[in-house]
C-alpha cells in the first residue's frame, strides 16, 4: 500500500539546512528529542503492552564507510498516521509543544544537516500499519517536490518503534569527534539517563554520564570544626516571574573541565555540555581561579526558552538578573559556597608517581646541560670567582627529613661549573618555600636549592599531582642559582631576595587569583 505525505510549504528550506551553524551532538540531540517525546507522551501505554520493566532504549550507529550511514533506532511509541501530515512539513509545531519537540523544524533540519538523503520508519503503537517515506533532498530540490509517497505495510499493533536512517552524508563523524557525540550526548541526557528509565548506546555502548563526588570537608576558616556536605539548593525569583531552580555545589577535587554549570530546559541540557562550559566570571572568577575548577551544579531554565536549534537559552534580557541573583545566594550563610570554593585547600594532596618527580628533575638538568655556559646570557665576567665569604656560609650537613626528590645539576657560568643540589621536601613546620644554602665545605661553587612542597604556595598552586610543579620548580632554581651568582660577583647579602620571595609566597598563596 502506499500514500502521499506533503511536504510543503518551505520545500526551498530543505536546501538551507545543511548551512546551519549546528554541531554534531546537537544535530544528534536533535533526532534523539523526537524519541523522547514519543516515550514521554506514551510511557503509561508503553507499560501497559510491555510491562513495568519497559525502559526507552535509543540506539545510535555511526558507520563511516561508503559515505557514511548513521541509524537512530527506538522502542517509543511511533509515529501516529494522525501526525504524519505535519510530521513532514517545515516549521509546523506539534500540537503538544510543551515537551521537547516545539519548531516543527528539528528533525527535518537537523537530517538534511548531516545528510543529502534519509529515511524514516515507524510503527505506531495501537495501529496495523508500519509506515516509511524517503527524502532525496538533491531530487526534491531539483524538481520542486511537494509530496512525497509513504509505503505501508502490515504490523501489529503492539509494535511500537521508529529508525531513521541518514546516508550519503555531509559530514561523516570521525576521530575526536566521535568522542565528543558521545560524551555530550550522556552529558545533555544526564537526566533521562540518572533515572534508569531511558538507555541511549552509541554504536552498542551505553551512554553514562560521569557524576563528580562532592566535596565534605570543614569550612576552609575552621579547620577543625564539622565536616558538611558542600552543596547548595537554588531558588531565584525574578521581577518577570521566571524562576530558576537546582542546584551548585563544589567538587572533590578540582579540574578546568568538567566543571561548571549545566543550564537545563525541560530535562535537556541546553547550555553547559561537555566541554562547552558555563561559568559567568562574577561567579567562577577568571583564568585558573579556585571557583572555575571546583564549581559545578545544574539549573532548571525551563522558565526560558531556546533558540529553534535547542543549544542555547534565550535569556530575555535577564541572564546577569540570574547571576547577580544567584552569586548573591552562593555567598549567603550557613553556606558560603563561594568563599569555601576560594578559600578551601586540600590538606593531603594527592602526591605525585615517583617516576612524574623524576621526569620533571631530568627535564630540568637537561635545559642547564644544553644551555652552555649560562654567563654568555646574563653579563660578561672580567673576573675570576671570588673566594666563598665563610661569614655567610652555612653547613649543609644538618639533620633533614628525607626529599621527595634529590638531584644533583650541574651548569656553567662563566667558565666556572656550579653544582646544584636540588631537593623537592614535605616539611610542614617549615615557614621557608624557598631555601638556599652554600656548601662551605666544598671548593668548587656549591649551592643547594630547597623547595618545600608543604609551603601553603605549593599547596595552593601545585595541588594536582607534578601537573604545575615544573615551572615553579624551574623557577626556584633560577633564584637560588642568582643569589649565589650575585653573591659571588660582591653583592652584600644577596640572601635578602630569597628572604623576601618567602615573606611574598606566603602572602599570595593566601589570596586566590
Amino acid at each position: 500500500m502506499s500514500d502521499n505525505v506533503s511536504i510543503r510549504p518551505g520545500v526551498r528550506m530543505l536546501g538551507l539546512f545543511p548551512h546551519m551553524r549546528y554541531r554534531e551532538w546537537y544535530a544528534i540531540g536533535e533526532l534523539v528529542d523526537n524519541s523522547l517525546q514519543s516515550w514521554i507522551s506514551n510511557r503509561l501505554r508503553l507499560r501497559e503492552v510491555d510491562g513495568p520493566g519497559y525502559r526507552l532504549q535509543i540506539h545510535i550507529t555511526v558507520d563511516p564507510s561508503d559515505g557514511g550511514l548513521i541509524t537512530i533506532r527506538d522502542n517509543a511509541a511511533g509515529i501516529a498516521g494522525k501526525d504524519w501530515g505535519r510530521a513532514f512539513q517545515v516549521a509546523e509545531p506539534p500540537s503538544d509543544a510543551t515537551g521537547l519537540s516545539q519548531f516543527g523544524v528539528g528533525m527535518k533540519a537537523a537530517s538534511c544537516w548531516f545528510a543529502r538523503r534519509w529515511s524514516l520508519r515507524t510503527s505506531a503503537l495501537g495501529e496495523p500499519l508500519e509506515r516509511e517515506v524517503q527524502f532525496d533532498v538533491p531530487a526534491i530540490l531539483a524538481e520542486g517536490t511537494e509530496e512525497l509517497v509513504v509505503h505501508e505495510t502490515v504490523a501489529s499493533t503492539s509494535d511500537h518503534w521508529t529508525e531513521l536512517r541518514l546516508w550519503d552524508l555531509h559530514r561523516v563523524p570521525r576521530g575526536r569527534t566521535i568522542g565528543k557525540i558521545k560524551e555530550h550526548l550522556a552529558s545533555i541526557y544526564r537526566t533521562f539517563l540518572r533515572s534508569g528509565d531511558v538507555v541511549i548506546t552509541y554504536n552498542g555502548v551505553p551512554l553514562e554520564f560521569e557524576e563528580h563526588p562532592v566535596l565534605v570537608a570543614p569550612y576552609f576558616a575552621s579547620p577543625d570544626g564539622d565536616s558538611v556536605k558542600w552543596i547548595k539548593d537554588v531558588e531565584v525569583a525574578l521581577e518577570s516571574g521566571r524562576r530558576v531552580t537546582g542546584w551548585v555545589a563544589i567538587r572533590e577535587t578540582g579540574r578546568q573541565r568538567e566543571v561548571g554549570l549545566a543550564l537545563l530546559y525541560r530535562g535537556k541540557v541546553v547550555t553547559g555540555a561537555g566541554e562547552d562550559l558555563y561559568k559567568p566570571s562574577a561567579i567562577f572568577g577568571s583564568g585558573n581561579s579556585f571557583e572555575s575548577q571546583r564549581l559545578f551544579g545544574e539549573l532548571d531554565m525551563s522558565d526560558f526558552a531556546v533558540t529553534y536549534t535547542k543549544d542555547n537559552l534565550v535569556w530575555f534580557d535577564e541572564e546577569d538578573d540570574v547571576i547577580e541573583a544567584l552569586k548573591r545566594l552562593l555567598e549567603t550563610e550557613p553556606m558560603p559556597i563561594l568563599k569555601q570554593a576560594q578559600g578551601y585547600r586540600a590538606r593531603k594532596p594527592e602526591e605525585a608517581p615517583r617516576a612524574q618527580l623524576d621526569a620533571v628533575a631530568d627535564r630540568t638538568s637537561q635545559l642547564l646541560r644544553d644551555a652552555g655556559d649560562i654567563g654568555d646570557l646574563w653579563f660578561s665576567a672580567d673576573a675570576a670567582w671570588p673566594s666563598p665569604d665563610s661569614t655567610l656560609d652555612v653547613d649543609l650537613g644538618d639533620v633533614r627529613v628525607p626529599a621527595l626528590v634529590n638531584r644533583s645539576l650541574e651548569l656553567v657560568h662563566d667558565g666556572v661549573t656550579w653544582t646544584a643540589d636540588l631537593e623537592l621536601v614535605d616539611e610542614p613546620a617549615v615557614q621557608e618555600w624557598l631555601t638556599v644554602l652554600r656548601a662551605a665545605e666544598s671548593v668548587a661553587p656549591r649551592v643547594s636549592v630547597k623547595v618545600n612542597s608543604a609551603h601553603p604556595f605549593m599547596r595552593a598552586f601545585c595541588e594536582m599531582p607534578a601537573q604545575e610543579l615544573e615551572p615553579v620548580w624551574r623557577v626556584a632554581v633560577a633564584i637560588g642559582i642568582a643569589q649565589e651568582v650575585a653573591r659571588s660577583r660582591g653583592a652584600k647579602f644577596p640572601n635578602y631576595v630569597t628572604q623576601a620571595v618567602n615573606a611574598l609566597v606566603r602572602v599570595l598563596a593566601a589570596q586566590p587569583v
